[in-house]
């Protein structure tokens, strides 16, 4: 989940207001999908607030960041939202290019209903796809079979379910998605889309998990909070 503090700054909370406001936070993800998240990304307006990030660690989360930001708050209308996918592209062309191979990318991304998130899906599916890359959940990228806390405010241990990493129904990879060009931004400025049907048709969720420098993860993030798991489930 995404953390903001009240006000951007921890001067003026005590370190007991601030632990309740996280776990009413992971209550609400709890109520979303079940389980307590383990995995926080604090919302930084402006300096690190170091008394803030030792807090979250001592309640046991575990503290996450990002490096590829979808812009899918700028790219927030259906002309535009297929520009979201040109961001995918550019950094894997730039990384190829550079070091003649893969990276690992953390992706942020908003999610709520003012981007361009949701109409821009099928092409990002499509470019990650047309670029080799698996899309996992966290814990697949940590290859961590517990993934949520046993308790929002206490450090006493975490937890996995069924669609944990490892577990029987985890899944990870994607399939291509048929759209036609207009659909999603239509087809300006970005890579065509990829037939159904065939190889590129098939998910890869069954397979073999492939090499952590191919893994692509997906997390959510809002000037709020919202679910990581929530982003990599869409997907």
């Amino acid at each position: 989940m995404t953390y903001r503090l009240p006000s951007d700054s921890s001067a003026g909370h005590t370190d007991d207001d601030l632990k309740q406001d996280i776990g009413r936070a992971s209550r609400i993800i709890q109520d979303l999908i079940g389980v307590y998240p383990r995995y926080l990304k604090v919302h930084e307006s402006n300096l690190k607030d170091t008394r803030l990030l030792n807090l979250v660690k001592s309640m046991g989360y575990t503290l996450v960041g990002f490096n590829m930001d979808e812009y899918d708050y700028k790219y927030n209308t259906a002309a535009t939202s297929a520009q979201i996918a040109e961001v995918y592209n550019s950094m894997f062309t730039k990384q190829m290019d550079a070091y003649g191979r893969k990276a690992s990318y953390v992706v942020a991304g908003y999610d709520v209903p003012t981007t361009g998130a949701a109409s821009g899906l099928p092409k990002v599916i499509n470019t990650i796809q047309a670029h080799g890359y698996d899309m996992v959940r966290l814990d697949g990228c940590t290859n961590e079979k517990a993934p949520y806390k046993k308790d929002p405010l206490l450090n006493n241990g975490y937890v996995g379910d069924v669609k944990s990493f490892g577990a029987a129904e985890y899944k990870h990879g994607q399939k291509a998605v048929a759209f036609t060009p207009g659909q999603s931004g239509g087809n300006k400025g970005g890579m065509s889309p990829l037939p159904a049907g065939g190889e590129a048709g098939k998910s890869s969720g069954n397979e073999p998990a492939k090499a952590a420098s191919t893994r692509l993860m997906a997390t959510a993030s809002t000037l709020a909070l919202i679910p990581a798991l929530v982003c990599a489930y869409l997907f």
